[in-house]
């Protein structure tokens, strides 16, 4: 019983935040998120790890985080960390 619950608890937060990321999808942009990693300083990386994996799971469009990482690390690092 207490399993069932708390599948249920998780299947309606992530569909509460995948409907989230729907609707704020319009204002995900790449100079939004370069900013964001940049002030992460040596931290940079993994935080750009971590938007990559909460975006596929979220449904956000994945060409913006890609060519962020780009434009963010050069491409070699670029495409190591995409």
């Amino acid at each position: 019983m207490r399993s069932t619950a708390w599948r249920w608890l998780s299947g309606l937060a992530l569909a509460g935040l995948v409907g989230i990321a729907l609707a704020l999808r319009n204002h995900f942009d790449a100079a939004a998120l370069q900013a964001w990693i940049e002030s992460a300083g040596a931290a940079g990386p993994v935080v750009f790890i971590a938007i990559y994996a909460a975006a596929t799971v979220l449904f956000l469009p994945g060409a913006v985080v890609t060519l962020a990482g780009g434009a963010l690390f050069g491409p070699v690092w670029g495409t190591l960390w995409n």
